[in-house]
């Protein structure tokens, strides 16, 4: 199953080999794929990036098979009253036969000789049908309940595997969001590593890790490559062909010879493109080449921040520094601070103690928000296990309470205790008065918590943590529900945000309000009763990053970002 839309939760199915030819038996995928083409296997790597994938009804050339193939599915299809026609290809799938293919280059590339048109077609549309039956089994719920909570459940599992990909058939408006986002992190990233010769050694060996001489030679290359790719997903492409040599050395960092199969796409992720010949390059996944430049630098920094201090390769040590130096005090505080610009807005003051100090404070008048950061790394077996229980065990952990330590929400409502019985000591007006509108916030850094019910999920969790410490002395007037938002939203949102101080608050209201609405759903249509309820799904436990429908991003932002490594 997969989420098809932004508008409503839709679930699609995916064809297995069973359904298709369960008179075959079923043989290994190398089988398949032994039999196919190089030149198709090569072609095929990248095919995720394309906006119109194939589906059973116009895959085959062969007008004789195509047509078996609609019959074999459309026998399928009635025999199991399936609502709409299932599919073949997703990006999923399309990312899993890439890696298989490049984990297994010697036994599949090497010597092939392969030339046969329908032999390639029927062989990779088999290996799309037994991956399809892998990533079933990773998005399989069961038969979960119909209400709020399971649904909730249900989509964080469905979702969490493959966020970082792309929730929606159509990708456009969340590369674009991406791209800026990663590379505005990016420039806030060279600027912390430049603001203290303490971190020259970083920033050396993050230029020299992409055969840089200088930070500034890296971060044209970056700009340039992430334009290039911008071009290219508008124009359907996602084949290279760089003319200069210091474009081909810096792809080459970019292209690794060897790749193996693992959770959560990792070595894909570390290696975005893949190299077909001295003069070509395909992009495995747009999502991962530009996650590349952010994401996965992180680590480069890790492996000299050990070297430097004579670390074990498994010491944690530096995501602490990370998380600390850059995530909060320098990236989080930056945009922050763009939020609440104005000179009238209190921010945090200094106290004796930093004893539940929130991460960032912001009181305009009577109104508060309190900020909790939170940049985590998700450990790929669990992020890919589509298991609820350890995705629950690990957002506990992380956003709840670390053994007998609060911390992410439990944090915030610490804070909010010591606002309502008059012992803030950040903000000393606060203790003045008991008419405060609370805004609690968690910010994360990752983007691929922001997905459907996952708001709803944590907001149930402080709803009962935060009832059990004020006791009647809650008061949801004031208190307001749990926020839930990611470091790429607020930044893409930041144009907006800046024009007035009441800009955030109000989309924050209406995500409140929409995540609270039960409709009452009466109609003698069996159908539309299920469209609307699957409509209050989707408003109740959507992110707070998909009520602002109607904001248009100022697009000569994003070109501003290029001028200076791209012509006109």
């Amino acid at each position: 199953m997969q989420l098809k839309r932004p508008f409503m939760i839709k679930t699609v199915q995916r064809l297995e080999f069973e359904n298709v030819f369960p008179e075959e038996e079923l043989q290994n995928i190398l089988h398949y794929l032994g039999k196919i083409s190089k030149f198709l296997l090569l072609d095929i790597i990248g095919f995720s990036n394309t906006r119109e994938q194939k589906n059973f009804d116009n895959f085959f050339n062969n007008q004789d098979v195509q047509w078996d193939i609609i019959q074999r599915v459309t026998k399928y299809g009635r025999e199991n009253q399936l609502p709409e026609p299932p599919e073949v290809v997703s990006r999923e799938s399309s990312l899993r036969l890439a890696e298989i293919i490049l984990a297994n280059r010697e036994t599949l590339l090497d010597g092939n000789s392969n030339d046969d048109k329908d032999a390639d077609e029927i062989n990779i549309f088999k290996a799309f049908l037994i991956i399809n039956k892998e990533v079933n089994e990773k998005q399989n719920f069961g038969d979960a309940e119909e209400n709020i909570d399971k649904m909730a459940d249900m989509l964080i599992t469905m979702s969490f595997s493959s966020a970082d990909i792309g929730l929606f058939s159509n990708t456009d408006l969340e590369f674009g969001k991406l791209l800026y986002t990663t590379i505005v992190k990016f420039e806030y990233l060279l600027k912390f590593l430049q603001s203290s010769e303490d971190y020259q050694y970083l920033e050396k060996a993050l230029y020299e890790n992409f055969k840089e001489e200088n930070i500034e030679g890296l971060n044209a290359q970056v700009k340039l490559l992430l334009g290039t790719i911008l071009k290219m997903k508008f124009d359907n492409n996602y084949k290279l062909v760089p003319e200069k040599p210091e474009h081909i050395r810096f792809l080459n960092t970019l292209a690794s010879a060897e790749i193996d199969e693992s959770d959560d796409f990792t070595n894909l992720k570390n290696y975005p493109f893949y190299k077909i010949d001295d003069a070509t390059f395909s992009i495995i996944d747009y999502f991962f080449a530009v996650d590349k430049f952010f994401k996965s630098v992180r680590f480069i920094l890790k492996d000299a921040y050990n070297t430097q201090h004579n670390l074990p390769e498994k010491d944690g040590s530096f995501f602490s520094f990370y998380n600390m130096q850059f995530s909060e005090e320098f990236l989080m505080k930056r945009v922050l601070d763009d939020v609440f610009h104005q000179k009238y807005i209190v921010k945090r003051q200094e106290a004796d103690t930093r004893d539940n100090e929130p991460d960032y404070y912001a009181r305009h008048n009577n109104r508060i928000y309190l900020f909790e950061n939170k940049d985590i790394l998700v450990a790929a077996g669990i992020k890919s296990s589509s298991n609820i229980d350890e995705i629950k065990k690990l957002l506990k952990k992380k956003f709840l309470k670390d053994g007998s330590r609060a911390v992410g929400i439990g944090q915030l409502v610490k804070s909010i205790e010591q606002i309502v019985n008059n012992e803030f000591p950040f903000d000393h007006y606060a203790n003045n008065k008991n008419s405060f509108t609370i805004y609690p916030i968690l910010l994360v850094s990752d983007r691929i918590f922001e997905i459907m019910g996952m708001n709803y999920i944590l907001n149930q969790w402080y709803l009962e943590l935060v009832r059990d410490k004020l006791g009647e002395n809650y008061n949801p007037s004031f208190i307001r529900d749990l926020t839930f938002i990611d470091m790429d939203t607020l930044i893409y949102w930041l144009p907006h945000l800046k024009k007035k101080d009441r800009n955030f608050k109000d989309i924050i209201d209406l995500h409140h309000k929409a995540m609270k609405k039960v409709p009452n759903i009466n109609t003698p249509s069996i159908q539309e009763g299920i469209r609307l309820a699957n409509k209050s799904f989707y408003n109740r436990l959507s992110p707070i990053s998909n009520r602002f429908s109607e904001y248009k991003f100022p697009f000569n932002l994003l070109v501003d970002k290029f001028r200076d490594v791209l012509p006109e």
